[in-house]
């Protein structure tokens, strides 16, 4: 549908539906069936008027995306593969935890990083998400699993390449008139491209930012993430100071550990120098295997003694359990599997 209605802030909801003949309060209504009662098309919104309803749809279904694959695994992780009205397909995921549900949203199609370890970006960049796509994941994702308790921003894609779209996503989540979800239970995680997170500061939603590092000097770093070639880890790091300074929220630094490549102990000391005094948190995530590439998850013994040298600099950190491996967790793989000719 052209401009649809998910693309939308719930404030602009009204017009939208003046525009087609019907009334202002009927945005309203229609914001309630789509964020409280769950509403899957425009059919189930009975208080609609029927010719209103006819019109809506003619023009376009409520959700614009088809669901053309689900994969569970035994840890009860899900994982979602839509298909969008363009054809190009995207993944989000439902995972369970101790805090509850968390669902992971995708802001792209593909990546345009092209970090070497990593699916989603093989084939680079194909497009943008729009705010509505971002949207209807995570209402697709309670639609099929049930409610979620927190959110994370770090699918398919960067959310700092297309930042302004995932803020508009965001705040519709968060609106009183939309889903009302808490800022404090959402994380945004991206590379730090330039802009982005003086961006992200400039909102001042107290989101948790989550920013991705893999490498604490540059050279390897740029290898390992090309989308940031131009930029230094410590330009990076004092931008995230001031979303820090801006939200009062602490950030996450993303660590992939790759055997052989980022996980020696000196690089984690190296690591540790450039975070010591910083408010942040160290998540340390062993690399879950893509077919076709050639990096590897350390074994138990050298993640631990990465983490250990951290805390030892009285850094807090956490060494992930990684969840949904057997349903192609690690971002973009069910997508890659699921188009390759069989």
């Amino acid at each position: 549908m052209s401009g649809s209605l998910l693309d939308l802030a719930p404030v602009h909801w009204p017009a939208f539906m003046q525009a087609r003949g019907g009334q202002a309060f009927h945005g309203r209504s229609a914001a309630r069936w789509v964020f409280q009662s769950r509403a899957e098309s425009w059919q189930d919104m009975t208080d609609l008027p029927l010719e209103l309803r006819r019109k809506l749809q003619a023009e376009g279904a409520l959700f614009s995306s088809e669901v053309v694959g689900v994969a569970r695994a035994n840890d009860q992780a899900s994982k979602l593969l839509l298909a969008l009205e363009d054809g190009a397909r995207v993944e989000s995921v439902s995972m369970p935890g101790t805090a509850g549900r968390t669902v992971c949203l995708s802001t792209q199609v593909g990546c345009p990083v092209r970090c070497p370890f990593c699916a989603s970006g093989l084939e680079g960049l194909e497009r943008n998400l729009r705010a509505g796509e971002i949207l209807e994941q995570a209402l697709r994702l309670r639609l099929l699993f049930g409610d979620f308790q927190r959110l994370v921003v770090m699918g398919m894609g960067d959310a700092g390449f297309n930042l302004e779209a995932t803020l508009e996503a965001l705040e519709t989540l968060l609106d009183p008139a939309g889903m009302r979800f808490s800022a404090r239970r959402v994380t945004l995680s991206t590379v730090g491209p330039k802009g982005a997170l003086p961006r992200l500061a400039e909102w001042g939603r107290p989101i948790s930012l989550a920013l991705s590092v893999h490498a604490a000097e540059d050279e390897l770093r740029r290898q390992l993430i090309p989308g940031v070639r131009k930029r230094t880890l410590a330009e990076t790091l004092a931008e995230a100071d001031e979303v820090f300074a801006a939200t009062k929220r602490e950030y996450t630094v993303e660590y992939v550990l790759l055997a052989g490549v980022n996980d020696h102990p000196d690089q984690a000391r190296a690591l540790a120098k450039a975070l010591i005094g910083r408010r942040c948190h160290v998540n340390l995530i062993p690399y879950n295997s893509v077919p076709g590439l050639p990096f590897r998850r350390p074994d138990l013994g050298a993640q631990e003694k990465f983490a250990a040298i951290l805390q030892t600099h009285n850094l807090a950190v956490t060494l992930r359990r990684s969840l949904g491996g057997e349903v192609d967790a690690a971002c973009g793989q069910l997508r890659r599997r699921l188009s390759q000719p069989h």
